[in-house]
Formats: structure tokens, sequence, C-alpha cells
């Protein structure tokens, strides 16, 4: 009996002391409850990106551009700045704004389209930058280094001996080609003229005064140099010129073509303006001459000459003749004889479809390859655009267009269109590489020669660019072994691509192209 109480007492206490517990765990859980379970993440699709609206060149957009002295880098406040567009018509005023105390020009209003963008200061050259794009709300910005440059002074008189007042003077160096910027200057009361800022070198100065542009004077100027020359007017007669075809028996071979004669261009050392009636007229001054014509009838070139001696006052009315290039085709399909062009918009996109920014669009240029064979050299206008927007102006037809980075990676599109019309299509960019270096360059008269670059024995590369002082980028390289030859040699130097990289080669030789780097 006692053991049977015993166990009761036991079993009692047992109990008691496991309901206590449970008591305390839920006590304890009202107090502190125990952290909610966690849930699981929901992973919900990416929002689509918003489309990127087409752009135009309806509107304006906005220019700026730092210049610097390339000396010590200093800012050149007083700087001109001038937007170069093709073709230069030295007649019209330019296009041009001064820097501020920064060195900062602004174009605040600037047209969109493809054009250059260059500057000069007082006791500095020029330089440019070549092939930029601006599209309608966009932005461009370039940074311009000045070397050091000459000045030429001096006096512009009329026939009669008395000093030429408000004559616009504009000179341009040899070198200059359509993108490159004049030097401007008027003349004051007394004739004089100051022409600050120009590049050193063979200097050609056009006169500009009421009645017409007066033929060009040149001379030869050096870095730091004050030249002077001074100008003695001749006087100006009105020159009428009616071109018209040789006697030659060699058109009989154009019978049975479909093509037409276009004149081009007309000059008697200046150039004249088209008229409606197909004459060709302007005011030039006195002087011997040469009456000069260029123009096309297919595929083949028309030219044609003739000296002309011109009096003050006394005006001269003349037939030019002109004949066909001799080693032309004799009977092609009707060509036109001059290149149409169309538009396309977009926007240059990267791999992952976000927009690119600073991509390159490389268009090809129509002279050579528009008129010749299918082999002629192809020539590309590498357009620098500083946002992912982009708009330019193929030749019409089917056309690829090329956009790439100074990274390597890019992309291309194909479009047909006819003249007129306008094409939107994006391009998107691919993990491609490139491959960069140097050559030697030496300066021809108005020309930059050097070896031309071949890569993996591809002439003409639409991606190709080389700068005035030899460096040369080639990209859309696909990742792996690539080789670069030099025209005409036969020395090949192999080198390895990788995606979003430049490959640098250094400063190439054509000797030593063989050798290991």
């Amino acid at each position: 009996m006692r053991a049977k109480a015993g166990w009761i007492a036991t079993v009692g206490v047992v109990t008691a002391l496991g309901v206590a517990v449970l008591l305390r765990q839920e006590l304890t859980a009202r107090i502190h409850p125990p952290p909610p379970a966690a849930l699981a993440p929901v992973l919900s699709a990416p929002e689509p990106r918003p489309p990127l609206t087409p752009p135009t060149r309806d509107g304006t957009g906005l220019a700026e551009v730092r210049v610097v002295s390339a000396q010590d880098q200093r800012p050149l406040a007083g700087a001109m700045v001038a937007i170069i567009r093709e073709p230069v018509d030295l007649a019209n005023p330019l296009e041009s704004a001064l820097t501020d105390e920064q060195g900062l020009a602004r174009f605040p209003t600037a047209l969109p389209g493809h054009f250059h963008l260059c500057a000069r200061g007082a006791g500095h050259g020029e330089d440019c930058e070549a092939d930029v794009g601006l599209v309608a709300g966009g932005t461009i910005t370039a940074h311009l280094a000045l070397p050091p440059g000459a000045t030429i002074t001096g006096q512009v008189r009329n026939q009669d001996g008395t000093p030429a007042q408000g004559v616009r003077l504009m000179a341009k160096g040899e070198r200059s080609v359509d993108k490159w910027m004049p030097t401007q200057a008027i003349t004051d009361a007394q004739g004089h003229y100051r022409l600050d800022g120009v590049s050193p070198g063979l200097v050609y100065i056009h006169p500009f005064v009421p009645e017409g542009q007066g033929v060009s004077r040149d001379l030869e100027v050096k870095a730091g140099e004050e030249a002077r020359l001074d100008i003695q007017l001749a006087g100006f007669s009105t020159v009428t010129v009616q071109p018209l075809r040789s006697h030659n028996r060699r058109w009989s071979r154009f019978k049975k073509s479909q093509n037409v004669d276009v004149i081009e261009a007309v000059s008697v050392t200046v150039q004249l303006r088209r008229q409606d009636d197909g004459t060709w007229t302007g005011n030039v001054e006195a002087g011997s001459h040469v009456a000069s014509l260029s123009g096309v009838h297919g595929w083949t070139t028309l030219h044609g000459g003739k000296k002309v001696e011109l009096t003050a006052g006394v005006p001269l009315s003349i037939e030019l003749p002109y004949d066909s290039n001799i080693h032309g085709p004799d009977n092609v399909p009707p060509h036109p004889p001059v290149p149409h062009y169309f538009e396309l918009a977009g926007h240059v996109l990267m791999p992952d479809g976000t927009p690119a920014k600073g991509a390159r669009i490389s268009v090809m240029k129509p002279t050579e390859h528009w008129r010749n064979c299918s082999q002629s050299p192809r020539h590309y206008s590498q357009i620098r655009f500083e946002g992912s927007a982009f708009v330019v102006n193929p030749v019409m037809g089917t056309q690829t267009l090329h956009a790439w980075l100074e990274d390597g990676r890019a992309g291309k599109v194909t479009v047909t269109a006819t003249e007129g019309q306008r094409v939107v299509a994006d391009i998107r960019l691919e993990n491609t590489g490139a491959v960069v270096g140097g050559v030697d360059v030496t300066l021809e008269g108005p020309y930059i020669v050097g070896p031309i670059v071949i890569v993996d024995d591809w002439h003409f590369h639409p991606m190709s660019f080389r700068e005035w002082d030899g460096r040369f980028i080639v990209a859309g390289l696909l990742p792996g072994e690539h080789f670069l030859t030099m025209e005409g040699k036969l020395d090949k130097r192999p080198f390895v691509i990788e995606a979003g990289a430049r490959t640098d080669l250094g400063h190439l030789k054509a000797d030593t192209l063989a050798q290991p780097p």
C-alpha cells in the first residue's frame, strides 16, 4: 500500500512538472512570438524598355567645342570655332562662334547634319575633328588642341591705287580640303588687314569685294612668323560661258546612249554659277585666265578648257567646247551620272539592347565607286555621334551600314531605299574587338600619304580609320586569330582579338612587319 501510494505521488509530481513546462512555453510564445516563416521570393519578368523614338533632323541641336593650346593645354579664349559643312563656299560667311574664358564655344541652335568642327586662335594654327553628326535635340562635343600658327598682314588697294575698305579675305592652306576652316579678315579704312592663326605652309588668300571673288594670291609661312602680302585688285569683268560639245568624232559612240551630258562645274579661275538657260556666269578679276569645265555622261567624264583674257569693265561671252574621256566605256546601261541619296535614321544598341554612346556610323562615299567598276576603292565617312541616335544619308539602292565603338564592338544593317526615302532601322552591336597601331605618314602637297593597312586580306575595310598622324583602328573583328599586312607587302603580323577589347600592335614598319613584337 505504501509502495502504491509512492508511485501515485511520483506520477503526480511528474505530471505537475510537465503541465508547468507546457504553461511556461505557452506564456513565452505569447510574450516573444517566433518570427514569421520566410516567404519564397516571387520572380517577375523585367519591365520592357520603352521603344526609342526614331531621330530626325527636324529642329536644332547643341554643339560644344573646347579649345586648348597644343603646347601647354591651357584654355584659349577668343579662338574662332566653325561648323564646316560640305561643300564649302568661300563666298559665304563662316558658321562660327568665339570661345569664352574657359576655351568653350557653344552653338545652342546648330542645324543637325553631318559636318566638321574646326578652330583657330590668335598665334595658333588650325585643328579639326572631321565627320561628326548631330540629330535634332541631340548634342555633339569636341576637344581641339591648336598648334603654333603664323600671321599674315598687308594692304589691299583698288584698281586705281586707293585703299580698298571692307574687302573680306579668306585664307586656306595647301592642305585645305573641304573640311578645313579658312582664316578670315576684313580690311579697315586704309585697306589694312591682319590674318591671325594661319596654319604654317603654303597659304592661298582669296579676296572678296562687292563685285565678286578676286583671284587667289599665295605665299609660304612658318610657325610663329608674321608675313606680309599686299594685294592690288585689277578690276572685274562679267563672264558668260556656254558649254558645247566639241566636233570630235568620238561623240559618235554615244548615239545609242540613254544618258545625258551633265555639266557639274565651270570656272574661269573662280567658280561660276549655273543659270536656267544652261550658261554659267560670274564676275571675275581682270587678267589672263583659263576657262575650264568638268562633267559626266553616264560613266564617262567630260572635260574642256580654253584660255581667255579679261579686261576690267568689259563683259565677255564665250563658247566652251568639251570632250568625253577617250578611255571611258563605249556603251553602258542608263546610269545616274550623279549620286542620289536616301535618309537612314535609328539607334545604335549594345549587345544587351541598351542604347550605345559615342558610336561611329560608317557610310560609303559615292565618288569613285559610283562612276567606275565594282572593284574601285571604297572610301567611307566614319561619322561620330554623341548618343545612340543617328541620321545619315547613304547613296540610294541597297547599302550596308556599319556602327562601331572604340573598343571594337560593331554591328551592321542592310537596307534598300529609293531617292529621298526615309528608312528607320536600328543597329545592334556584337561582341567583336579591334586592332590598333600606328604607321609612318608623310605630307605630299595637300595629301597625307602612308601605307594602307589590310586585315585578313580585306581591302577597304568599312570600319578601318586612320588619323592624320598615322594612328589607325580596325574594328568589328571576331574574337580569335587574325593577321595584318600592308599593301604591296607579303609579310604578315599575326594577332589575337578578344571581345570588347583593343589589341595594340604599336608602331608598325613595313620592312619589320613579320618580326615578333
